[in-house]
């Protein structure tokens, strides 16, 4: 190998690596970040389909009312509190027709609680006696709770600063006997008034409570 050849390879390499640094690179890595921005793009269209975004605006509680504080003076509300009762009678020939006692008998001979007799007599089982919480006997009838209410959220409120109407959701939660009427209780809405006394808020009443078990 002749000197000048030596020397166009030592003097040549440096120069294709400054060009490779210079002009080719640049363009490769401006290729990639154009390409990864281009997909970041079409993910972000992606996604813009399933985005969801509430339009309801965040409620507002004034002073000294919050949302743990509309629920505990809902939840202790005798109204909002009180079962929803069955009320079920011993001989079948009497009330027969009516739709509580249809939906409710067949639940109870169901689940083992009940049992009906030649002469129309219902009669309760032992399991019926031990699991039926707060029953009571009427002589004629039973009667016994299958579900209660259960609080859910304040959706929004509206105040003046001394009083206070929110809207509250809320739902039935059955016992046993219950859970066979409604598997799957619908939410439920209703509204709360509430007034504030020397800076201390209280529930003046609950209006539009649905009574339907369901």
């Amino acid at each position: 190998m002749s000197d000048e050849t030596r020397i166009l390879r030592t003097v040549g390499i440096p120069i294709v690596i400054a060009v490779i640094l210079l002009f080719v690179m640049p363009k490769m890595c401006a290729k990639v970040v154009l390409v990864s921005k281009a997909r970041k793009e079409a993910a972000a269209r992606a996604a813009g389909g399933l985005h969801i975004e509430s339009s309801q605006k965040p409620a507002v509680f004034p002073s000294g009312l919050d949302p743990e504080r509309v629920r505990y003076l809902v939840e202790i509300d005798p109204t909002f509190s009180a079962p929803y009762t069955a009320h079920v009678n011993k001989s079948l020939g009497i009330g027969a027709a009516l739709v509580e006692q249809q939906r409710i008998i067949p639940v109870l001979q169901k689940l083992g609680y009940a049992e009906a007799g030649n002469d129309g007599a219902l009669t309760l089982t032992r399991d019926g006696m031990l699991h039926l919480d707060g029953l009571v006997d009427d002589g004629s009838s039973w009667t016994f709770p299958i579900a209660t209410r259960e609080f859910d959220a304040v959706t929004s409120i509206d105040s003046d600063g001394a009083n206070a109407h929110a809207a509250i959701a809320w739902k039935w939660k059955p016992n046993n006997v219950g859970a066979e009427l409604i598997p799957s209780p619908k939410r439920h809405e209703a509204k709360a008034e509430l007034a504030s006394v020397g800076g201390r808020w209280s529930l003046r009443g609950i209006g539009e409570l649905d009574r339907n078990l369901e």
